[in-house]
């Protein structure tokens, strides 16, 4: 069973997990995983695809299949942990799509609050994810990564310092 909302955007589905008989992966969940599989799989998290939606269809392994398989060998993982990566690019991008998409003129304004508030939710939380995704940067590379640094303000009387560091 299935939950479908519209308001502004595209239609959201959310699954019921409450049904009984719901399943996580589709009908070949015994399947092996071969690069070529892991390479799709990949390509489709690249564009957006979630591992769930994915992994629903009914030719494909199940979650967990793609889950263990990825623990298991070091070559997967390395196709995942791109096809990852990517998909943390494609958020960046969507983020920036719905931050930018104008909003209804002839609409009654709570419904417009509403719709900027739905936005602000998809936002935060697709800014959260891609930060769990992408932590150092497209390449992740962590010396590539910004550094962190602090600045520490002091004054005494009359006098005000600065100092920056690091971490």
């Amino acid at each position: 069973m299935f939950l479908q909302m519209k308001l502004f955007g595209p239609v959201s589905v959310f699954p019921y997990w409450g049904t009984a008989g719901s399943s996580l992966g589709g009908v070949m969940a015994l399947r092996k995983i071969n690069k070529t599989l892991m390479q799709q799989i990949a390509d489709r998290l690249g564009s957006g695809e979630t591992l769930l939606k994915i992994t629903a269809e009914a030719d494909m392994p199940s979650y967990r299949t793609v889950t263990r398989a990825v623990l298991k060998d070091d070559e997967l993982y390395e196709i995942y942990r791109k096809g990852r990566l990517m998909q943390a690019e494609y958020y960046s991008d969507h983020i920036n799509d719905i931050a930018m998409a104008p909003l209804p003129d002839d609409v009654d304004p709570r419904m417009i609050n509403a719709e900027v508030q739905r936005r602000r939710l998809e936002v935060d939380t697709l800014k959260f994810t891609m930060g769990k995704l992408q932590p150092w940067g497209l390449r992740d590379k962590k010396d590539e990564a910004p550094a962190q640094q602090s600045i520490t303000i002091s004054w005494q009387g009359n006098e005000v310092t600065a100092e920056q560091g690091e971490g």
